[in-house]
């Protein structure tokens, strides 16, 4: 039988950057689900999944490069599991992460985080809280003290912003996710560039505002076990990075959908609330799955809206040799 190697990984919830502007740090949480699952096996030539096949072919390339080898690596790559792309959950940088991951495993090629992120995954240039929650799990509180911007760095040159902190949340604490059924429109790609080209910086305020948060309130309130004041400290600096996009998504949340959908969870009494990303996913922290699941059954149009629930993922990837 060829070789096979096995990678799983969660998603990425992202509570907000600390500025527009490099290197802009910020803070997120691994989640279990969904989940990135993909298998590369031993094969005569270069196969990649029907999905996502141009990207999985790229990194395939930015591997062989890396790698020395002549040609795409001999491989067939399948993707099992990943989320739906632009949903505000990091699912690109899953994939390509676990992609390089299993083609590093597969032809023992060793290569440092900040090689596989820039060199093969080619992600982690303007947050890096995504490969860090990849690696290793957990909440990842991510520093903004690298001296240069990674945008316009080469990839040999570029280094992932550092992790402040990173902490394991409770096992009973979880988290549901909600988006509206009727499709939105999504910010990614060159829409992304260019909505951060008009965005000014954060000024010394709102960052000091934010790691006074992140800092003083929402580590604490993990490494103490304090749900409340981990949802409250959440949903403050979650509203509090959303607002230094508020001139390009006329305020803290992405569009008038998803305002909705959080002043109704709200409304309702939903603790930790915010927007991951661009959205369209949100999501509100609660005590335990069976609280989540009664809040959901009491005062959620599940027809409208669909929700997950799931937990914190405090491992970082799982890599298996099949």
């Amino acid at each position: 039988m060829n070789k096979q190697v096995r990678v799983t990984a969660g998603s990425r919830l992202h509570f907000g950057l600390l500025d527009t502007a490099a290197p802009y740090g910020g803070v997120g949480v691994m989640i279990q689900s969904p989940h990135t699952e993909i298998i590369a096996t031993e094969a005569d030539r270069f196969c990649p999944s029907n999905v996502a096949s141009e990207r999985v072919e790229a990194i395939g390339r930015r591997f062989a490069g890396f790698a020395g080898m002549s040609q795409l690596p001999p491989c067939k790559i399948e993707i099992l599991s990943r989320p739906d792309p632009h949903t505000g959950l990091g699912s690109g940088t899953q994939l390509a992460m676990s992609v390089a991951g299993a083609l590093c495993a597969l032809f023992q090629v060793e290569c440092s985080d900040h090689e596989m992120a820039f060199r093969i995954a080619d992600r982690g240039r303007r947050s890096a809280v995504g490969i860090h929650g990849h690696l290793g799990g957990g909440l990842v509180y991510e520093d903004s003290i690298c001296e240069n911007s990674n945008l316009n760095d080469s990839a040999s040159q570029a280094k992932l912003n550092p992790i402040r902190h990173r902490v394991g949340l409770p096992t009973d604490w979880c988290v549901a996710l909600f988006s509206a059924r009727r499709r939105l429109d999504v910010v990614s790609g060159e829409l992304e560039q260019s909505q951060f080209a008009k965005l000014p910086p954060a000024s010394a305020v709102q960052r000091q505002k934010l790691r006074e948060i992140a800092e003083h309130r929402l580590i604490p309130a993990v490494h103490d076990g304090d749900f409340f004041q981990f949802a409250d400290a959440v949903q403050r600096y979650n509203h509090t990075s959303g607002l230094l996009f508020e001139s390009v998504q006329n305020g803290a949340y992405n569009g008038p959908e998803i305002c909705l959908l959080v002043r109704t969870l709200l409304e309702h009494g939903a603790y930790g609330v915010g927007q991951s990303s661009w959205g369209p996913t949100v999501f509100s922290w609660f005590r335990s799955g069976c609280e989540a699941k009664a809040f959901v059954a009491k005062n959620i149009d599940t027809e409208s809206v669909d929700v997950q629930i799931t937990y914190a993922e405090n491992e970082g990837r799982l890599i298996s040799i099949i």
